[in-house]
């Protein structure tokens, strides 16, 4: 009966394995690189100030960075987490606060924050733990897109309307 237990709990972890592989993970920054190009975004490498992993993102023309956060802060590594971030530049002004909480209702995901000048800027947390789906994690970055676009739509009609 114990061999049976054993032939069992190998063909579990076999059975796991494509599980595994469909998983994207902050402590494995690769893993994000590669649902990032596979979703067709240009991905650059590298570490923030701090030394913990950063990817500089071109989203369908759009800029942004991929954070890692809750990362060893000695090893710069075993991260639980990302955020989405992008900073826009607007024309005179910029955004008032009322149309910040207005667009932060209207895109429930997004946080936005303002600058001195009213320039604001988005964030997207998403806690990946040990693993989260690869395709939870690139409609995740899909739906910040969208996000970053309707941002840029906002601030810059005359633009968009081109």
């Amino acid at each position: 009966m114990g061999g049976w237990r054993g032939i069992a709990t190998i063909a579990a972890v076999f059975a796991a394995s494509p599980a595994l592989a469909a998983t994207v993970s902050a402590q494995r920054p690769d893993s994000l690189v590669d649902a990032l190009k596979d979703a067709d975004y240009e991905v650059t490498a590298g570490t923030d100030d701090t030394g913990d992993p950063v990817l500089d993102l071109v989203m369908q023309g759009y800029k942004a960075r991929l954070l890692f956060l809750d990362c060893d802060a000695a090893s710069h590594d075993k991260c639980g987490s990302v955020q989405f971030f992008a900073a826009f530049d607007a024309e005179g002004l910029g955004m008032s606060a009322a149309d910040a909480v207005a667009f932060a209702r209207r895109y429930r995901y997004a946080s936005v924050t303002l600058n001195a000048a009213g320039d604001p800027l988005l964030r997207w947390d998403i806690e990946t733990g040990e693993g989260i789906p690869r395709e939870v994690f690139v409609s995740s970055a899909a739906r910040f897109l969208g996000t970053v676009r309707a941002m840029g739509t906002m601030l810059f009609p005359q633009t968009a309307a081109q």
